[in-house]
């Protein structure tokens, strides 16, 4: 209690301050170096995990969040107008995987600047796209300097691919093989030396050259006769590189035998040529020694259709005492060299 005049002046002087105090404080704006904005923050449904990683960011730098879900009836856009003439500085709208960011023109509640960002539903990168959504908030509101926030690209989808395996190389081979021939006509067996020459025309598919040359003659009649034979024809080899493989042929071969001989009545030796043309079918194994050799065995049947026939030389009659190719067939085996 005041008591005496002392204490009544006591008493008004302290109305007075008090009164001027309070005027001051009307007069005075309040402190807005640091304001708090307010975000609001819209969901398809409240406990949408994607705003609340939104909401939980937002608050740790010190923005001012009010939560609400979307009502089907309103719209989104009259929704969020209706959250800018309410005072909100920026509203954000998350939908699970996607936010949708509306920012106002200043003083007004249109919109100027609008931004999309969005992640694909099973990447697992929601949160990144929350702190994406944030720091463009926080640029976009001027509350930090920085370079603009790009948007968040959809995430590469990986793609399971085979390894393409490389073209196999071209191949071509040579080899040398030696063996027997043997045709039906009347001459007999005859060892016989072989060079073939095979290259690969496509997939499977080869082509061959091969030749034959006599080691030994056939003795018939005081006639010697020797035969050679030479063509080429299509190939087909599956898989050469294994380490036993199968290859097989058919084509042509140009028959030549020599016959070399002596007449008993006249004692003159005389030579002659015939010539014919055969149909072959080959097959072949071989085996693999190394990358580039191989062993190899060839079995060769074949048929003239224009035999070569061998005649006796220097008598009257000139009878034909022999012939070649009518079927004939060949064994052969050698060394494969592979390029």
């Amino acid at each position: 209690m005041i008591c005496g005049r002392g204490g009544a002046r006591a008493a008004v002087a302290l109305v007075l301050l008090a009164a001027a105090g309070s005027a001051r404080a009307q007069l005075e704006p309040p402190d807005a170096s640091n304001p708090k904005p307010r975000v609001a923050l819209l969901s398809t449904v409240p406990d949408d995990p994607l705003a609340g990683r939104i909401e939980a960011e937002l608050r740790a730098v010190g923005v001012e969040v009010s939560r609400a879900v979307l009502l089907p009836a309103t719209g989104i856009e009259a929704q969020v107008r209706a959250e800018l003439r309410s005072g909100a500085r920026a509203v954000v709208v998350a939908d699970g995987h996607r936010t949708d960011v509306w920012i106002p023109q200043a003083g007004s509640d249109r919109v100027g600047l609008r931004q999309d960002l969005e992640v694909d539903d099973t990447s697992g990168l929601q949160a990144v796209l929350a702190l994406r959504t944030v720091e463009f908030l926080r640029i976009s509101l001027g509350l930090v300097s920085g370079p603009p926030v790009v948007p968040l690209p959809a995430p590469p989808i990986a793609r399971a691919t085979m390894p393409v395996a490389p073209a196999p190389e071209r191949w071509m081979t040579i080899d040398a093989s030696s063996g027997v021939v043997a045709g039906a006509g009347g001459l007999g067996a005859m060892a016989v030396v072989g060079i073939s020459l095979r290259a690969q025309l496509a997939g499977l598919i080869g082509a061959e050259l091969l030749g034959y040359a006599p080691l030994s003659e056939s003795q018939l009649s005081e006639v010697r006769t020797s035969v050679w034979l030479v063509g080429g024809g299509l190939v087909l080899a599956p898989r050469a590189d294994r380490r036993v493989s199968f290859d097989a042929a058919l084509g042509t071969l140009a028959i030549f035998v020599r016959s070399t001989g002596t007449s008993n009545a006249q004692q003159i030796g005389s030579t002659a040529q015939e010539t014919g043309v055969a149909l072959y079918a080959r097959s072949a194994a071989r085996f693999r020694l190394a990358q580039r050799l191989a062993l190899r065995i060839d079995l060769l049947a074949g048929a003239a259709i224009q035999r070569p026939v061998i005649s006796a030389m220097g008598t009257a009659d000139n009878r034909d005492i022999a012939s070649f190719g009518t079927a004939f067939a060949a064994g052969l085996g050698g060394a494969e060299v592979r390029f």
